[in-house]
């Protein structure tokens, strides 16, 4: 091919436009064509650029918009599970609050619980130690209840002998007016009946006795009134009564006798107890406290018991305090019948007359003083640990004692 160049424009000019007019104008469209295409195609190049990061920006809005609500989502879901979690310790809350009342509750009761627990181990303390002071005869050991009521047998055989080389004339009890003295004559000391027991022999006489008399019977009917109120009934025999048909020559049939017939109440929760009936003296002494069943008694075969003893077994009324089982306050009036009254004229007052000795109205024969007034005794007693010093600290004191008197004196000496 050639390198012929055909313009678009004829070489022939127009009209009315010169040549170079024509040129110039071509000049000038050939610069605008070179500098406004370019910059035509390079906006729209920038314009697609701008329409894909447009584009890609829309993507990724809409990406994070999708994030966005999953992140929403998620939180929603945390927002619930956190308001899940909020009403979970709202219950936990309330339960923790309703179990700390309940507990207080619990710890009140408890107290009271504990409260009532020392109470009722005080009662039961003052109760067992009311049962310890009760004989073991009636706690039940060799009795058996009826409708509630425990009776307890108790008593004893006994086969005794009493051998003497003085005779007393007596059975197994001493009367100790009735001694034998040695017929000295011109003993002086000597009673008229004395000296004319000792002029019958009596002092060299001795004598050998054996009876079963001093056997006991006893049975006790023991109940609780209420659950603080002990009820006790006792009754004790035995077989040394002297009825004019009571003999030891052939059948030996010798009469029952009462030795102690009483009813006796204990108000344990208060510390109060009544004795009425039959029974020891309250001038017998006791082994624990005022109680009946507990007196200190010579455990000794003669019946007449021993010298010294004072004991007596009467009717009476006895009203008996104790604080703690520790101290005790108790009177009794009791019969005041005195024996060894003579005469049948009253001669005085008080009790120092007596009634004839052939007395009606249930009295065997003999002389009774009449009374217008009960024995009335009084007792106090004390249950502690008192103990006696020790003997070699008592010593040591003492020497303490006279070695400071005498420091002391021969520093005043001195001084």
């Amino acid at each position: 091919m050639s390198n012929t160049r055909y313009d678009s424009f004829p070489s022939r000019p127009r009209p009315g436009h010169s040549k170079n007019g024509l040129t110039t104008k071509r000049t000038v469209a050939a610069l605008l064509a070179a500098l406004v295409l370019p910059t035509a195609f390079a906006d729209d190049q920038q314009i697609q650029q701008m329409q894909q990061q447009v584009n890609d920006l829309e993507k990724h809005l809409q990406e994070m918009k999708a994030q966005m609500e999953e992140i929403q989502k998620k939180n929603k879901e945390i927002a619930d599970k956190n308001k899940e979690i909020a009403d979970k310790n709202k219950q936990i809350v309330d339960k923790t609050q309703e179990l700390s009342t309940k507990n207080q509750e619990l710890e009140g009761q408890h107290q009271q619980l504990q409260a009532q627990t020392f109470e009722i181990s005080g009662k039961f303390k003052a109760i067992q130690d009311q049962w310890d002071l009760i004989p073991t005869t009636n706690k039940n050991q060799g009795g058996f209840i009826m409708d509630g009521v425990t009776l307890a047998f108790g008593g004893y055989l006994a086969e005794e002998n009493a051998i003497r080389s003085s005779n007393l004339q007596a059975d197994i009890n001493s009367p100790f007016s009735k001694i034998p003295f040695n017929p000295n004559p011109g003993n002086l000391l000597l009673t008229p009946t004395q000296a004319q027991q000792a002029a019958s022999g009596y002092y060299n006489q001795s004598s050998f006795n054996a009876t079963a008399r001093q056997s006991r019977f006893s049975v006790m009917a023991q109940g609780n009134a209420d659950k603080n109120t002990l009820v006790t009934g006792y009754y004790e025999m035995d077989w040394l009564g002297d009825s004019p048909t009571a003999n030891g020559t052939q059948s030996n049939s010798y009469t029952a006798r009462v030795r102690h017939l009483y009813t006796n109440i204990d108000w344990m929760d208060k510390g109060w107890h009544m004795l009425a009936g039959q029974s020891w003296s309250l001038a017998v002494l006791n082994t624990q406290g005022v109680t009946p069943r507990n007196e200190e008694i010579p455990v000794v075969i003669d019946a007449e018991y021993m010298p010294g003893f004072v004991w007596n077994r009467q009717a009476q009324i006895r009203v008996v305090k104790d604080w703690d089982k520790k101290y005790w306050a108790a009177i009794s009036l009791e019969q005041s019948q005195t024996s060894g009254v003579g005469g049948s004229t009253p001669n005085g007052v008080l009790n120092s007359y007596t009634l004839p000795a052939q007395a009606g109205g249930l009295l065997t024969p003999g002389n009774y003083s009449v009374n217008k007034f009960p024995d009335i005794i009084g007792k106090l007693a004390m249950e502690t640990n008192f103990r006696l010093p020790d003997p070699d600290r008592v010593l040591s004191i003492f020497s303490g004692f006279e070695f400071s008197t005498l420091f002391f004196h021969e520093l005043g000496k001195s001084v």
